[in-house]
């Protein structure tokens, strides 16, 4: 069977490794709303009225907006065959930037704020693709350049967000909702019908394919960066705008909530494939577990080991296997 990517070799199947191929497709497609369904129903049942009341919802959707956005960026460089830890320390850094400059220039702050995301993303893609030094080592440095860079900014206390105009709309409805959706629909369309979202999946799928077919795989792994940088400033203003404050300790651990939500939401960390829907559900699902733990009394620690606990079966159910060799 010839593959319809246009990056990738001509591939012989037999009907039976098809006919399993697509069943697992089907059940990674199926299971993140199937997951969402039985939370939600968990939560129903353990603590009523208090969970499914409009304005516990309305809070578990606004909390899934700022990890969507940021979660948008790192769908694009898992289905790349890459990981993005610095996500988190972008998300604080951007949030305390926008705060000190959006204080005395409103929206310019938000503008700014995504500039230094972008810059982030910048750095991290160049050092990756063309220092050839792996994306874990290097978004691991950044992840502490940033974080120090938040404190050494901030002088280690929250930073005022302005009361009027644009910043602030951000952080409430309808304009959180608003700003979610758009970015949610550009991100979509990025992702599933440009060049460059076919060539994130090829480099994904089989990065030397993809060279031979002529995608400049340095190039588009800098943009993937640049992207997932850029949307952690979005979403670093965001929750700044939302908390009313750029907090030096906003995004602490965020990344894993975030890698929780791409995976959960049927991205493989092996690459090649991933949905920009089902990262919306994968957070939706994270925000409601988060919720809904802290309505039953979860602590912070036992929440921690249950959203570990529920990315290690994510990533069970979605990692494919046909591409690792050994297991390491």
């Amino acid at each position: 069977m010839t593959s319809p990517n246009p990056y990738t070799a001509p591939v012989v199947t037999s009907p039976a490794a098809r006919r399993q191929r697509s069943l697992r497709g089907t059940v990674q497609m199926l299971v993140p709303y199937a997951a969402l369904i039985v939370l939600f129903l968990l939560f129903t049942v353990l603590k009523g009225q208090t969970f499914i009341a409009p304005s516990n919802l309305l809070v578990v959707l606004q909390q899934s907006v700022v990890l969507a956005i940021v979660a948008y960026g790192m769908t694009f460089v898992i289905t790349s065959g890459s990981i993005d830890l610095s996500v988190g320390s972008v998300v604080g850094l951007s949030g305390v930037v926008t705060a000190l400059v959006g204080f005395e220039h409103g929206a310019l702050g938000l503008v700014v704020g995504a500039a230094v995301g972008a810059l982030a993303g910048l750095i991290n893609g160049v050092v990756f693709a063309f220092a050839r030094i792996p994306s874990f080592i290097v978004t691991l440095g950044m992840l502490q350049v940033a974080r120090g860079l938040t404190i050494l900014i901030s002088g280690g206390s929250s930073k005022p967000m302005p009361t009027e105009g644009l910043l602030p709309w951000l952080g409430v409805m309808p304009g959180i909702i608003i700003a979610g959706i758009v970015i949610t629909l550009i991100a979509g369309f990025l992702f599933q019908f440009t060049v460059f979202g076919r060539r994130v999946r090829a480099i994904g799928g089989n990065e030397r394919v993809a060279a031979l077919a002529g995608v400049p795989t340095r190039q588009v792994k800098v943009w993937v960066f640049v992207l997932s940088g850029l949307l952690a400033g979005i979403g670093g203003s965001i929750l700044a705008a939302r908390l009313g404050t750029g907090s030096p300790i906003a995004g602490q651990s965020f990344e894993l909530d975030v890698i929780a939500a791409v995976v959960i939401g049927g991205t493989p960390l092996t690459g090649g494939l991933g949905r920009i829907s089902g990262t919306v559900v994968g957070a939706l699902i994270i925000s409601m577990l988060s919720n809904g733990l802290v309505l039953i009394g979860v602590g912070d620690a036992e929440q921690t080991i249950v959203k570990g606990i529920v990315l290690a079966i994510a990533v069970f159910i979605s990692l494919d296997r046909s591409k690792i060799g050994i297991i390491k």
